[in-house]
């Protein structure tokens, strides 16, 4: 979390003074009291670097005078170790990529800033821990006498080990801190004892070869006194210990790091996924719309044929087998289309708890009949939303029928409403949870796939999970879906609330 009252120093590599200001105000709420300054060409960039120490740097991709490949060459040409953080309004994975590889640590897009003081904090972080491992380092090529006191007082974890016995000679402060282990502890064990036993054959092997200097060994995982498993980028020397050959280990944790290079791949994978969505929305479109004026013709003949044909003919059957298959069709088709479809949305102030009642009702008897028994659980009072009516309806329409389909012998069908938080500002939490079949872990991952189904063949498109994905989030907001087989599942979905707004009570 944020420090309140934090002063950060920010200099923005930006072309517009508006967006600066945006900026500015998201790094306000999140606690910081800014001193910042805007550059926008080369020149301008490199007086401000030399007049003062910036804690981090904020660029937009591309300017009429300047990029961001250009103001990370003259960053890196100076020797400047600063976050450098990328803020753009598009940015493709290619362009990303590059500049991550340039020297970049991290990059938001201008409708998500609300990530944006999160990702300075662990910025700040991660370049606070480069500059304590240059100093480490450093010790690790000193005299014995400095070497002691680095050795000491370094805030990273340092140990020295036996090369023949691979015991613990000696350990720092910050290891017994950051390991949980206790100095006597560290000195009963040996470097083994905090390793997952599927290194140990890796661990012994790299041991075993000769270190002539600085020995960079990459990335390892080391479990602490807790069990936990970290991440660890380990960085060796040998050294004489008394009259022990021995080798001094410098241990930088980037279990986070690790994890928010995860995120920003997991992330950069979502936005193409939407591009592919598109593409596929519009391809989607193309075909409906063909197909839609075959299929009329066809059930237009069927219909004219079994209207002249007696009820008792033997074609009968046949004809109308196709008309239920041609209706079968324009179905498809029509969820096509809507999962095509980008109308311009009628947006009003809705009470969700209005438009469930109003959906539940709708489907009452097929509901009923399946013998489904539909339980409300409402916050009251609850904000409103802003929302297009008519899409609340399909979205709760597609969550009722596909709850209802995965119950065929009947069951309980949960249904709540409740306000929380999104991102810092007031939300409604909806869940739609079933006592049904539940869902495969294999499919769970693929259930938002478009054409993806688990009905049986000829039940589902495998559109009604996307369609539902795509309404809750043009609303800006959140959908997940949790399930256990056997245990039914629940789909959880957040919106925004409206500002200040709240519903009536219904009940």
């Amino acid at each position: 979390m944020t420090s309140m009252g934090k002063t950060l120093r920010v200099l923005n590599v930006e072309d517009s003074e508006q967006d600066m200001a945006l900026i500015a105000r998201h790094l306000q709420r999140g606690g910081y009291d800014l001193i910042s300054d805007r550059v926008e060409t080369a020149e301008t960039m490199k007086v401000a670097l030399e007049s003062r120490e910036w804690d981090v740097i904020l660029c937009n991709y591309s300017m009429p005078q300047f990029n961001t490949l250009a103001a990370l060459a003259l960053v890196k040409e100076m020797k400047l170790d600063i976050p450098f953080i990328i803020i753009s309004g598009t940015i493709g994975e290619e362009a990303a990529v590059e500049a991550m590889r340039a020297g970049a640590q991290d990059y938001l897009m201008k409708d998500a800033l609300a990530r944006l003081a999160p990702s300075i904090e662990r910025e700040l972080e991660e370049a606070q821990n480069r500059r304590a491992r240059r100093t480490a380092e450093a010790a690790l090529l000193t005299p014995e006498r400095k070497y002691r006191v680095l050795f000491d007082s370094n805030p990273l974890p340092m140990w020295v080990f036996d090369r023949d016995t691979l015991r613990f000679l000696a350990v720092n402060d910050a290891a017994i801190a950051h390991y949980g282990f206790s100095r006597e502890e560290f000195l009963d064990m040996g470097i083994e004892d905090i390793r997952p036993a599927q290194e140990l054959p890796k661990l012994r092997q790299v041991v075993s070869q000769p270190v002539p200097g600085l020995n960079h060994t990459g990335i390892w995982k080391h479990r602490k006194k807790d069990g936990t498993n970290i991440d660890v980028e380990i960085t060796s020397h040998p050294i004489d210990f008394g009259d022990r050959s021995a080798q001094v280990v410098l241990a930088n944790d980037v279990t986070e790091k690790m994890h928010a290079q995860e995120q920003l791949a997991a992330m950069t994978q979502q936005l193409w996924h939407a591009s592919r969505l598109t593409t596929m929305g519009e391809l989607s479109a193309s075909i409906a719309h063909e197909l839609n004026n075959p299929l009329a013709t066809v059930g237009l003949r069927v219909e004219n044929l079994l209207m002249q044909m007696a009820d008792d003919h033997q074609a009968r059957r046949s004809l109308e087998i196709i008309t239920q298959e041609v209706d079968r069709m324009a179905g498809l088709v029509e969820n096509l289309l809507q999962f095509s479809r980008r109308s311009h949305r009628q947006v009003s102030t809705v009470d969700v708890r209005e438009e469930i009642v109003n959906s539940v009702e709708f489907v009452h008897y097929y509901l009923r009949t399946r013998k489904i028994e539909v339980l409300h659980e409402f916050a009251d009072p609850l904000p409103t939303i802003q929302a297009d009516r008519q899409q609340l309806r399909q979205l709760f329409l597609n969550l009722l029928t596909n709850a209802s389909d995965a119950m065929p012998q009947g069951g309980k069908l949960f249904v709540r409403a409740k306000s929380t938080w999104l991102e810092g500002t007031e939300a409604v939490a909806l869940e739609f949870g079933d006592t049904g079949e539940g869902i495969a872990p294999e499919d769970l991952a693929k259930i938002w796939e478009p054409f993806f189904t688990t009905k049986p063949e000829g039940k589902g498109t495998g559109l009604g999970m996307a369609i539902c994905r795509r309404i809750v989030e043009e609303h800006g907001g959140t959908i997940e879906i949790q399930s256990e087989m056997g245990r039914g599942a629940t789909v959880r979905m957040l919106f925004p609330a409206t500002a200040n707004g709240a519903a009536a009570n219904l009940l």
